[in-house]
């Protein structure tokens, strides 16, 4: 979404960001994970409000991801990456779930889901914002609405909204992007932010229950 739609191209986490460009914020990796090698044992934790994984361009940095995982040893990670899958890529993501580091790869639109979740590694997907829950809108009535709303990817994979964009449930509550077994689910989330309208046309419109699965 960098070149339209991400929701870190504007407000706070802009300004943020222009400081760390600017060299007057930030460190290296290796100061940033500092303070996740002290964290409990099965503690969550996520990397990145926005961004992606070490790497230049679209290639995965492999001793940066090690490092991140050597870091987070023990604990639960919610990590994603729009890097493509790549055989390179996709080797350093098998290779450092195996220590428990659970990397999710993120798709655009629910067919292009469909194809990253062939790779059997856990898959999270940009939706329409009709997904999202409206302002004032209560949650018995988000409810309602969504149940008109497809569910599944056009090849049948099914498809949970991420309960923080409509309740108070929090990610450490829920855990779920950090775990690397799903069963085939993809976690979905809609879009928001002041940029929404361009991630819409990104992502595709927002599918009925009966007609948005193919045959």
């Amino acid at each position: 979404m960098k070149k339209g739609g991400c929701y870190a191209m504007t407000g706070p986490l802009k300004l943020h960001w222009d400081k760390v460009t600017a060299g007057e914020r930030g460190s290296d990796l290796d100061e940033a994970l500092r303070p996740i090698r002290k964290l409990n044992r099965g503690a969550i934790w996520r990397y990145g409000q926005a961004g992606d994984l070490p790497g230049e361009g679209d290639v995965i940095d492999r001793d940066g991801v090690l490092k991140i995982a050597e870091a987070s040893r023990g604990k639960r990670a919610i990590i994603f990456t729009h890097k493509p899958p790549t055989p390179e890529n996709i080797a350093i993501v098998r290779q450092v779930a195996e220590t428990g580091l659970n990397i999710n790869l993120s798709a655009d639109s629910v067919e292009e889901a469909d194809t990253l979740a062939d790779l059997n590694l856990p898959v999270v997907v940009v939706l329409n914002s009709e997904y999202a829950r409206k302002k004032n809108e209560t949650l018995s009535e988000y409810r309602q609405r969504e149940k008109q709303l497809a569910k599944t990817t056009p090849r049948g994979r099914k498809i949970a909204v991420c309960p923080a964009t409509y309740t108070d449930v929090s990610c450490t509550e829920c855990g779920v992007c950090a775990d690397g077994e799903r069963k085939g689910v993809i976690v979905g989330f809609p879009a928001h932010g002041t940029q929404k309208k361009r991630v819409d046309e990104i992502a595709g419109h927002a599918g009925k229950r009966e007609n948005f699965r193919s045959g």
